[in-house]
């Protein structure tokens, strides 16, 4: 009840504010318009422990530390194809960069230091996909406009990188706040869905990013609590350096307030990245759950009257509690027994948004698989 309240006050205040000369932030684009769009995620996590947890006893540390640092990278060009406001309905993305890089210093307890490297790519990049929004099922359709490529990759994609999630319900003034979802936040985090990035050789570090700590969001947000508020902030003038001479433009500013908790369960994946060796141990897979926290601020930056995003910030500390456990056969009675992994550390992601029209195309690829119209729909 608390709840329906608060929105029907919010609705409310929206339409006084907007009596008295609200903002409104409203997504518009024109027919043949083009937006560079960039996502740049950086984890930067200390090792705090690892260790093994043996039946019912407690956690035991074997001493390793260090840290590690990983990167995640989105860059797409997206062009429109109708004049649309509030929603997208048919555009073109160019996927020119979707990557994620690493780094590792991992300390033992006998003082041994083992650098590793893991690099991950998806088989999406340089291709060209096509989105038309169906209000009747709101989703989109997903096509490749020009080189055929795998149907299982469109599946998880979405077109949705908008920020819309962020934006008030309504006409808004300076001081008005609201809850941002925290389903929907994944459109922030995940911009563009799930991209299925594979990393490259067999690493040990290139399997624990892919399970998820440090890597993409897309493949391990699941929010099970939390909060997230939106406050207008009012108006400021914002230099965008893509114009010569530059433009100047008055950007509506929301400051975000962030604090959730994730819970998901990885098994499936750890169970097909399993190698060899570890295929061969006389034990059971049961659960390998990834447990993800995160407390931070974050501000969006929107070009009212251009009707688009120009920036969006967060920042803030993130922690990793990474557990696989199993049942061991290998003894009289079989034991479950875990291994652990905690890690912490600030994280920065930043997205920009900037006028693409002088944006050279993406070379074109060749289609092994061509036909007549050298396009496969889902």
């Amino acid at each position: 009840m608390q709840q329906a309240l608060y929105f029907v006050s919010f609705a409310l205040l929206a339409s006084l504010a907007h009596a008295g000369g609200a903002d409104t932030l409203r997504f518009k684009a024109s027919t043949g318009s083009r937006v560079h769009k960039r996502f740049e995620a950086k984890h930067e996590l200390r090792i705090d422990d690892m260790g093994v947890i043996e039946g019912d006893l407690p956690f035991r540390s074997d001493g390793t530390g260090g840290w590690i640092s990983t990167t995640h990278k989105l860059e797409f060009i997206d062009e429109y194809k109708l004049d649309c406001e509030g929603q997208p309905l048919d555009f073109a993305r160019a996927v020119r960069e979707v990557s994620t890089v690493g780094k590792a210093s991992v300390v033992f307890a006998s003082g041994e230091v083992r650098p590793e490297a893991s690099r991950s790519s998806s088989a999406l990049k340089r291709q060209v996909l096509d989105f038309h929004y169906v209000e009747e099922e709101r989703d989109w359709s997903r096509s490749y406009a020009k080189v055929d490529g795998e149907e299982d990759l469109l599946g998880r994609l979405r077109g949705e990188f908008e920020l819309f999630a962020l934006l008030p319900p309504g006409p808004v003034e300076p001081g008005a706040s609201w809850s941002v979802d925290l389903e929907r936040f994944r459109e922030v985090l995940a911009p563009g869905g799930d991209h299925q990035l594979v990393p490259e050789g067999d690493s040990m570090f290139g399997r624990m990013i892919e399970v998820g700590v440090g890597g993409d969001f897309a493949d391990f947000y699941a929010p099970q609590g939390g909060e997230i508020t939106a406050t207008y902030k009012g108006r400021r003038s914002v230099t965008l350096v893509e114009g010569t001479p530059p433009l100047v433009v008055e950007a509506g500013v929301i400051e975000l307030a962030v604090n959730f908790v994730s819970l998901a369960d990885r098994k499936y994946l750890y169970r097909m990245a399993m190698p060899q060796t570890e295929r061969r141990e006389n034990a059971r897979v049961d659960e390998v759950p990834l447990e993800y926290t995160f407390l931070g601020a974050g501000e969006l930056l929107w070009d009212i009257e251009g009707g688009r995003a120009i920036s969006f910030k967060l920042e803030g500390n993130e922690g990793f509690i990474s557990t696989v456990t199993k049942t061991r056969f290998d003894r009289p009675k079989p034991q479950r027994y875990s291994q652990q992994s905690r890690f912490s550390g600030p994280l920065k992601l930043q997205i920009t948004f900037a006028d693409g029209s002088s944006m050279p195309n993406l070379p074109e690829r060749v289609n092994p698989k061509a036909d007549v119209t050298g396009r496969r729909k889902l």
